[in-house]
């Protein structure tokens, strides 16, 4: 199975985003819009887990769940991967993730890497909302977001499953972080 933990979206907050959606189609921004209910915050990409491994994860999760407090993530800003001059992925995201989130999402990453995952880079508080296949010629129009304060009170561990020539991503578990 494929594996992520992350932070899922309240439904202001998904409405924000979609709203930034719209913003990119309406400036004819060319590129393929992420349906809303996929819309999340990815803490850590397991990528293929297999079952025996699955309870290890599960068990990082609640472990770094019940020491981590509740927060609020502001989202804020609209950027892209690898840039905004020729963006392949573009997100809504945080111009100050704050310290809860980049404490939670470094204790996170290196209880799994304990396990044998491995990232590639540090976790940037970011929903992904569009994808350009090839990276787009044209730079990210770029425009101002009213900001988002996203609730954070549970890590949830989703499976990513072939759904209709795209992805679903599924819930398989939910973290309460301690009040």
């Amino acid at each position: 199975m494929r594996l992520f933990a992350g932070i899922e979206l309240d439904a202001a907050t998904r409405a924000a985003c979609v709203g930034a959606q719209d913003k990119l189609r309406s400036a004819d921004f060319d590129a393929r819009f992420e349906a809303a209910e996929k819309l999340h915050v990815t803490l850590a990409f397991l990528g293929k887990v297999e079952e025996p491994q699955r309870k290890d994860v599960e068990d990082v999760l609640h472990s770094v769940a019940r020491v981590h407090t509740a927060f609020t993530l502001t989202l804020d800003k609209l950027g892209a991967f690898p840039n905004e001059r020729r963006p392949r992925i573009v997100y809504v995201g945080s111009r100050d993730a704050g310290p809860a989130y980049r404490t939670i999402a470094v204790n996170l990453r290196a209880a799994l890497a304990a396990l044998g995952f491995s990232f590639e880079a540090d976790a940037v508080a970011h929903v992904t909302v569009a994808r350009i296949k090839g990276g787009s010629r044209r730079p990210l129009p770029m425009f101002d977001l009213a900001p988002a304060s996203l609730p954070v009170s549970e890590l949830v561990l989703f499976e990513s499953l072939p759904f209709e020539g795209s992805t679903r991503y599924a819930p398989r578990a939910r973290y309460s972080l301690a009040q």
